[in-house]
């Protein structure tokens, strides 16, 4: 690739922003949801809105009378105890603004310039350079004969991706996967044709119908949610991917925006939700509200964290649940590429799987592309494969594929520090899995 004059990535990066600042048309109004605090409270089916939120002295976030619950937000605790209020919850009042968090980093950035190679040292955390060929980057017809980006090969050919393109030639076509996260680049070549209707789609945090990333290459989790979805679509390039943005450009987030998320998620179609975020801290409202999507067939996908120890974040650790909530939520590390835990990894028992999650290249906003590290890249991994197994077995329960995907993972104690000895899960295959959905 030929140098690139810098002013022309300067100039890309403008007219990236002045996109975002253009917005779409906006629906219906969602609650405000900047509250202090959060919880669960037990509703009847027939129980008024306006009363949860006089008994509370809070506002309605999300409202679900058909499923029992609903999600309240508050500006401060209550004096008493719920049940003194009138309401009944089994959770806790909890902490609501920035108690979550995006789960990758990028790499360590360079300053300003443009290498030998044509690639602009944007960022003071990596490389990026300019995107080429739209969609064709990471599909030639469907035949099989490319796997995501060739930046990626190592990856593909540790998943068995080749295989399952051959026998998966939908390619995910008809699958919706929603990314809840820092939200997109919206006009980024790759997501040409690839993203749901305006009106599936939500800007939690600002509170619009523009999912728009917000911020700018000095902010930590600038261009997380661009380059997880974009890993969605190395895997399944014919998905669809539905940007709710939950996270600030710094990675945090409030506990309630993904509540409503996840509640948007399931009301406009998502068969599969990718949260690469989390807390250390148990969240209660969370847990709940992926109860109610998997309770209706939704797979839920979710990053470890990158501590490098073994406290797994939430909600993943949720993920030994019982009942649905533990059928259909997936919890994600990250390997290098000799099947080893990734140095950041969290790990334990509620490990599932674990992908590739070094240095995973992807875009990034301004139409650039480059990598990240983090068990955020390796979620969408997962979460790119099971868009490939439902567009082939479209009439197969969603339990079921959960099931085979972990399966027809690869087994990589071996290859790991005895300490880690059955706290890795096992290795996504997703050629193994492709090859067990259109074979029984």
């Amino acid at each position: 690739m030929s140098s690139t004059p810098m002013s022309k990535v300067a100039a890309l990066l403008t007219v990236s922003v002045l996109l975002a600042s253009c917005g779409r048309v906006p629906s219906t109004e969602l609650p405000h949801t900047d509250h202090a605090f959060t919880t669960v409270v037990d509703v009847p089916a027939d129980a008024s809105q306006a009363d949860v939120e006089r008994r509370t002295g809070g506002q309605v976030v999300v409202w679900r009378p058909d499923s029992g619950f609903a999600v309240v937000g508050l500006s401060r605790r209550p004096a008493g105890s719920l049940g003194a209020l009138g309401v009944s919850s089994g959770d806790e009042v909890e902490d609501n603004n920035g108690a979550l968090t995006a789960g990758g980093s990028t790499s360590a950035w360079n300053p300003n310039g443009v290498d030998g190679a044509g690639r602009a040292r944007i960022w003071s955390g990596g490389r990026a350079r300019i995107w080429s060929g739209g969609r064709a980057r990471i599909w030639s017809g469907g035949n099989g004969t490319v796997g995501g980006l060739v930046e990626n090969q190592a990856a593909w050919q540790q998943i068995g991706l080749s295989q399952a393109w051959n026998l998966a030639p939908t390619l995910g076509e008809g699958v919706k996967v929603a990314v809840i996260d820092t939200g997109l680049d919206l006009q980024h070549q790759i997501f040409e044709g690839a993203l749901a209707p305006a009106s599936e789609t939500w800007d939690f945090v600002d509170n619009d119908a523009d999912p728009q990333e917000t911020g700018d290459f000095n902010d930590g989790a600038y261009g997380h949610g661009t380059n997880v979805a974009g890993i969605v679509l190395q895997l399944a390039p014919r998905a669809t991917i539905m940007p709710l943005r939950v996270l600030n450009p710094d990675g945090s987030g409030s506990i309630t925006d993904v509540a409503q998320a996840i509640n948007w998620a399931v009301d406009h179609g998502a068969q599969v939700i990718n949260l690469s975020l989390g807390s250390v801290k148990k969240t209660g409202v969370i847990k709940h509200m992926i109860e109610y999507a998997s309770g209706r067939g939704v797979i839920v996908v979710a990053s470890s964290g990158n501590t490098g120890d073994h406290q797994i974040t939430y909600p993943a650790r949720y993920s030994q649940e019982k009942g649905s909530l533990g059928e259909l939520l997936l919890s994600v590390g990250s390997v290098n590429h000799a099947d080893q835990k990734s140095d950041f990894s969290t790990y334990g028992k509620e490990l599932e799987l674990v992908a590739p999650g070094e240095e995973v290249y992807g875009p990034v906003p301004g139409n650039l592309m480059s990598y990240w590290s983090g068990t955020s890249m390796a979620a969408p991994m997962v979460s790119g494969a099971l868009a490939l197994g439902l567009a082939q077995d479209a009439s197969g329960k969603a339990a079921l594929r959960v099931q085979s995907l972990q399966q027809n993972a690869v087994n990589i104690d071996a290859l790991n520090s005895k300490d880690y000895a059955k706290q890795l899960g096992r290795r996504l295959d997703v050629g193994a899995f492709i090859k067990a959905a259109v074979q029984k």
